[in-house]
């Protein structure tokens, strides 16, 4: 890549607070995400509510958990690698001599 670019903190604290959310096995409310993550409260809750808004994050009265929008993700990079599967696979079907050509 040759450039070496900056780390955005905002972004890298959405993605902590996305990860902590993957781990946890219960709803948590936004305070034990701040502190378990020791980020201000006030900082989690911006997070929490714009990934809110986007779907990545979902609320049941006061406490979070993740969204089903991570599960498009997952679904469309699941689908992407079955096809290099499926392409690699007919690659070696016609390297082998096993293909219709």
């Amino acid at each position: 890549m040759g450039t070496t670019y900056r780390r955005i903190k905002s972004v890298n604290t959405a993605f902590e607070i996305l990860e902590y959310l993957a781990d946890q096995r219960e709803l948590v409310t936004g305070a034990r995400v701040a502190a378990d993550l020791n980020v201000p409260f006030p900082t989690v809750m911006c997070h929490l509510a714009t990934a809110l808004d986007r779907g990545y994050v979902q609320v049941v009265g006061e406490q979070y958990r993740l969204g089903m929008k991570l599960a498009v993700f997952w679904a469309r990079m699941k689908s992407l690698r079955e096809g290099e599967l499926q392409r690699a696979q007919q690659d070696l079907d016609i390297l082998n001599g096993e293909g219709g050509l």
